[in-house]
């Protein structure tokens, strides 16, 4: 196992060499990004488990997820505070809510289909907050979690939507690429809402990454 274990440090030392990009004889990259980024390009997972186990094995993958997989974020209002308030009078007897609320909150994950590892997945979200009588909408954050095939939280995104007092709806985007190498499995996206700092409304999605022939590729499962 020591053996194991100098052979696996030496290569994925060869690895860091040739991964690292230098500029001024500063290196570019972390050197520890590079070697979980290395580690999962050549199986993060027999990295892990010659460390340390089945507990590596899966911490190995993890990890090289974790520092490899990227996050996007984007956000636009697409209705002002008096719309929603109107619209929320019209179907409401002319009131507003006494507290602030989420009055709606709807999540779309595209492609469909299957696309392949390290492309883009975009999970889209439509929030609606309306200011109470009695309080109003101060702050609506969206938080995204991704789990790894294994169960482990590896990614996570956060977005303040709107910090401007009042109500209004908005469309924000998380958009998620799995690298290349990414272990095989079904990946669970979960997102959930938070109101004026108090967690509300979660929705949860989730894919499927496969190999098909040389190509991973992912598709979306029903939840």
């Amino acid at each position: 196992m020591k053996l194991q274990k100098t052979i696996l440090v030496a290569a994925l030392g060869a690895l860091l060499a040739s991964g690292c990009a230098t500029r001024g004889g500063e290196s570019t990259v972390s050197s520890d990004t590079v070697l979980r980024c290395a580690a999962l390009g050549t199986g993060g997972a027999i990295v892990g488990a010659l460390i340390g186990g089945t507990k590596g094995a899966i911490g190995g993958a993890a990890a090289g997820l974790a520092a490899c997989a990227v996050i996007e974020v984007a956000t636009r209002q697409t209705k002002t505070a008096a719309e929603v308030d109107r619209e929320y009078k019209v179907s409401n007897r002319n009131r507003l809510p006494r507290t602030a609320e989420v009055n709606a909150y709807n999540t779309v994950v595209t492609p469909s289909g299957a696309v392949k590892a390290g492309e883009a997945i975009k999970l889209q979200s439509t929030i609606r907050a309306v200011s109470g009588t009695n309080e109003p909408v101060q702050e609506v954050k969206e938080i995204l979690t991704v789990y790894a095939p294994s169960g482990e939280e590896f990614k996570r995104g956060e977005k303040i939507v709107s910090s401007a007092p009042g109500s209004g709806e908005f469309d924000n985007s998380f958009t998620l690429k799995l690298p290349a190498g990414a272990p095989q499995g079904t990946y669970r996206l979960k997102s959930q809402v938070v109101l004026n700092g108090k967690p509300g409304i979660t929705r949860e999605n989730q894919l499927q990454l496969a190999r098909v022939g040389d190509t991973f590729t992912v598709a979306m499962l029903d939840h």
